[in-house]
């Protein structure tokens, strides 16, 4: 993708210098060329990238409640990165490997918004592994097939995951570009750029997707990736597909990193907007899903992990940029929805609640899948 292919970035630094701080040239933005992948001069977002792996692990561990009693510790340790709590067990095959995490200064508890939430979920799911031997029923914690859940039916393991993709992903990405327009754009720090390059590339790092992704590539093709997409990056191929979340985002962040060097200011906020919406719609389409498929399973194991994953990308959306066309009120009834016991869903042979919560959805954002 070009935009005015005459002159190179690094030759238009060197021609115009007469900027403010913010980067504003007197002769407008230069000419410059998007690359196809996130490849420039200065990158460095492993702070963010590097959460992503955590969230990995992190969720990994909660997962193995299903077969073994969690250490309330080790959710301590893994959650404030001390402790040396990754392990390969936890963290292999990801782009930032166990041992790698464990010599990081920063976590997940740092970033995460409403982090006491999250935490208490994932306590709640340490709690709820004693009875990973007994037989849940209404009212009962315990297991259906091979899945854990709680009296109410609900997977603790999957609302702290699929939450996180709002509370520590979006949440991030959105307080990151609302502030981008305010950063120094003039003051370069090698192997960062300026402040406002370097803040978009933390923003980039947070989605969980490779510098050369490819929205085309399957990255479940053996043998897997440890580069590949993670937590919503993840999700563009799973949920996000119909709507094309993971193309458009991809081409948005190249798009408004190359225009940030350039100085195209114009460029640089169309993107942010490109960014925002289909961050957003990714995590509803994803919620979407799961408060549809459900309607139609019959076998409750199924049943309850499709809507514990809903309830957590339904906490997800809490985190939804000001723009949202979600509304306070009804992002209200939804989470009042999810916090319903699944076991009294289920019993609505015409699932009411659930109905009610797609409307809710598809008046927000349109149509979601096919």
């Amino acid at each position: 993708m070009k935009i005015t292919p005459l002159i190179t970035l690094a030759l238009a630094a060197l021609l115009f210098s007469c900027t403010d701080n913010t980067g504003v040239d007197p002769d407008g933005p230069k000419e410059y060329t998007v690359p196809t992948t996130y490849d420039f001069e200065n990158v460095d977002y492993k702070e963010s990238a590097s959460r992503i792996s955590m969230w990995q692990g992190f969720q990994s561990y909660l997962g193995k409640g299903t077969s073994r009693v969690l250490s309330a510790d080790t959710v301590n340790y893994l959650w404030n990165n001390t402790n040396n709590a990754f392990t390969a067990e936890l963290a292999s095959n990801i782009p930032y490997p166990a041992n790698e995490l464990n010599t990081l200064t920063y976590n997940l508890s740092g970033k995460t918004a409403d982090a006491l939430l999250f935490k208490a979920l994932a306590d709640s799911m340490v709690y709820v592994s004693q009875f990973n031997k007994a037989a849940a029923s209404k009212g009962v914690p315990g297991k259906i097939g091979n899945r854990l859940f709680n009296y109410k039916g609900l997977e603790y393991n999957q609302s702290v995951a699929k939450g996180l993709m709002g509370g520590l992903v979006l949440h991030n990405v959105v307080a990151i570009l609302d502030k981008i327009p305010t950063d120094n754009n003039t003051t370069v720090v090698p192997g960062q750029g300026t402040a406002m390059e370097h803040n978009w590339d933390l923003a980039f790092g947070y989605v969980g997707i490779p510098m050369d992704y490819d929205t085309a590539y399957s990255y479940n093709t053996q043998p897997v990736r440890a580069d590949r997409p993670l937590a919503m990056g993840g999700y563009f191929a799973e949920r996000g597909k119909y709507i094309q979340a993971g193309g458009r985002v991809f081409e948005a962040f190249r798009t408004g990193r190359a225009a940030i060097s350039a100085q195209d200011y114009a460029a640089r906020d169309a993107a942010i907007v490109t960014i925002k919406e289909y961050l957003e719609k990714t995590l509803a389409a994803a919620a979407y899903n799961y408060v549809t498929s459900p309607q139609t399973q019959t076998a409750l194991d199924s049943k309850f992990h499709g809507l514990s994953e809903g309830a957590g990308f339904i906490i997800a959306l809490k985190y939804r940029p000001a723009s949202s066309q979600l509304t306070a009120a009804n992002y209200q009834t939804l989470a009042s929805i999810m916090d319903t016991s699944f076991y009294t869903l289920a019993e609505d042979a015409s699932n009411a609640k659930l109905k009610q919560a797609q409307a809710i959805l598809t008046e927000a954002y349109g149509k979601l899948q096919p």
